[in-house]
């Protein structure tokens, strides 16, 4: 914050601010859809478990942001996710798959877009502007890094938000694994806490896009 600001100077930035990063800005200043926001994580957490009540605030405080909700369709951390915004006024997406009639998508889904393939449900994903990684298994790792690698080399890419201490421990991992950079490694934003995920979306956001490279 800018001590020398008035409050009142400081209460109108701030505005502006949320204002530039809730929406997706066209050509001649026009305005667009808002942002959405991807939200990744495991369909085997359910209530009763700390990290489900941490997806569902994590879904309030992205919706009060009027960013648009964005996750897998179905239970677990994503129904907790998608739930939490549908309760603060958001609007939510969920990504089924046609394939999948063994699953019901979660009501808390206010849209559906539902997908063939993982081709075609993986391009949603990356169309949106940030996804973020709660804790998860194989699926939430393969999406992760899907994300992860489109930022390497597309310019305008979605960009990813690590969350918890689970992916700071496989940060490590793939640091001293693969085959990899410091520039690589700070594409993602890690954080530790779900109050600390919105700063680091708008972060990410108002960062220009990275040169492409050849990367793999």
């Amino acid at each position: 914050m800018d001590i020398s600001s008035s409050p009142g100077e400081d209460a109108i930035g701030h505005q502006a601010s949320r204002a530039d990063g809730s929406l997706r800005h066209g050509a001649a200043g026009s305005r667009q859809s808002p942002v959405e926001v991807a939200v990744l994580g495991s369909a085997r957490i359910g209530p009763g478990d700390p990290r489900h009540d941490q997806a569902g605030r994590l879904g309030r405080l992205l919706a009060e942001e009027g960013w648009t909700v964005v996750t897998g369709g179905y239970g677990g951390l994503m129904a907790a996710t998608a739930r939490g915004a549908a309760a603060a006024g958001g609007h939510t997406v969920g990504l089924p798959m046609s394939g999948w009639a063994h699953l019901t998508p979660d009501p808390g889904n206010a849209e559906l877009r539902w997908s063939d393939d993982y081709q075609q449900r993986l391009g949603f994903l990356l169309g949106t502007g940030v996804a973020i990684a709660l804790p998860g298994g194989v699926g939430t790792l393969s999406e992760a890094a899907v994300v992860w690698a489109a930022a390497q080399t597309e310019p305008g890419a979605a960009r990813l938000v690590l969350v918890g201490p689970s992916w700071r421990r496989l940060i490590g991992t793939f640091a001293s694994e693969l085959v990899v950079d410091a520039q690589d490694l700070a594409l993602p934003a890690l954080v530790d806490e779900i109050e600390t995920v919105v700063p680091a979306v708008h972060r990410l956001l108002a960062a220009p896009a990275t040169q492409p490279r050849a990367r793999g």
